[in-house]
């Protein structure tokens, strides 16, 4: 579900001096909106050494206001590597020092405006450990120290996003097989988040320090939550999840605090998405040619800063496509080219990451179901 991603603002900083990475979007944005009046457009690539089998090639995981994405590469042999790839298509593979790319991988969550890109790599004993990578290359590895490390468990620590000022969110699986969040501060500090029941995982972190994530009860009903930067825990259910077997899931927020995620319907086990307002209204909806079976549906991925999100919807064959609904809530499904339709999560294509320009990173899969990236620029 995941396989997605301290920092602290105060709300005064904000308002008297505006930050230079958030300005620089609000007037890139600005300046953009009024010029564009082109038809999307959508450029397909592959990573170097990206194979050409089932599942390997290419995933985009993120993309920052300047358009270079990260994401990671898995090769003929089936070692997955990360990579970066800038804005005029030149790309850096890469592995965090000790990972070992047979037995799992070096897999990047998320990507800030910097350029600093956070994820994980797992080593030869299947443990995962978390890794930043700073703009110019160097790569940090970190732990927390509460992970688990059994071999061969799923253990480890599992950073899924990182901010502006180099706080990370994320989550570490325990010696029990438990997950439990984290936010690790830039000076490498490491703070516990937990809700109770049988599991915290956050999904990402904004500028101002707020991360949105899913937490599982004593049931294992899915629930979304918020943690403001002040350490407070807002917990919540879309409307028509409540009384669901699987919940909701997926949050992610924007620098508003505008959340948006998935959701299971109660009554009809339709997968669902959703935006919550900072004020807690939610609006549900789904991609135009999503089924009405369940499981079908709509998942959702990314929140831009305008409120665009980004994710794929199934039809009743299940078979996927991309989707980008605008913060007037227009929302469009688009293929590409060569992708294969097929019964499967996932299997078509999908968008993963959307800047603050509405430029979309996501993946796809060709007949011969491996993958490849896409970039959408509206």
């Amino acid at each position: 579900m995941f396989n997605r991603f301290g920092f602290s603002r105060s709300s005064s900083a904000v308002v008297g001096k505006c930050w230079q990475p958030l300005c620089l979007a609000i007037c890139m944005l600005a300046l953009s909106a009024g010029s564009r009046a082109q038809e999307p457009r959508l450029t397909t690539f592959d990573a170097p050494n990206a194979g050409t089998g089932f599942s390997q090639g290419t995933t985009s995981t993120g993309i920052n206001l300047f358009g270079t994405i990260t994401g990671n590469v898995t090769d003929d042999n089936y070692g997955t590597h990360g990579f970066v790839r800038d804005r005029d298509g030149h790309f850096t593979n890469f592995d965090a020092a000790g990972a070992d790319p047979i037995v799992g991988c070096t897999c990047p969550g998320g990507i800030n405006d910097l350029g600093a890109i956070t994820g994980y790599f797992v080593d030869t004993n299947g443990v995962a450990h978390g890794f930043l990578r700073a703009p110019a290359g160097k790569i940090t590895s970190f732990d927390d120290s509460n992970a688990g490390a059994i071999a061969n468990q799923g253990q480890g620590t599992f950073p899924e996003s990182v901010n502006d000022r180099e706080a990370i969110a994320g989550y570490f699986i325990d010696g029990g097989g438990v997950g439990h969040g984290f936010l690790r501060t830039p000076d490498g500090s490491m703070t516990t988040i937990d809700i109770p029941g049988a599991g915290t995982y956050p999904g990402n972190i904004n500028n101002f320090g707020s991360i949105a994530g899913t937490y599982y009860d004593e049931n294992f009903v899915s629930h979304g939550f918020i943690r403001t930067s002040a350490g407070k825990i807002i917990v919540f259910d879309a409307p028509a999840a409540v009384g669901s077997w699987i919940g909701t899931y997926t949050a992610v927020i924007n620098d508003r605090g505008v959340v948006a995620g998935s959701y299971y319907d109660a009554n009809t086990n339709l997968e669902t998405a959703y935006v919550r307002e900072p004020d807690g209204k939610f609006t549900a909806f789904e991609a135009p040619g999503t089924g009405t079976a369940a499981y079908a549906g709509t998942q959702v991925f990314a929140v831009n800063l305008p409120g665009a999100i980004t994710g794929f919807g199934r039809d009743d064959n299940f078979d996927s496509q991309a989707f980008v609904r605008t913060p007037n809530g227009k929302t469009t499904t688009f293929t590409t080219p060569g992708q294969i339709l097929d019964g499967g999560n996932d299997f078509g294509s999908s968008g993963w990451a959307i800047n603050t320009e509405g430029v979309i990173a996501g993946r796809w899969r060709d007949t011969n179901y491996a993958l490849h990236g896409f970039i959408r620029t509206p």
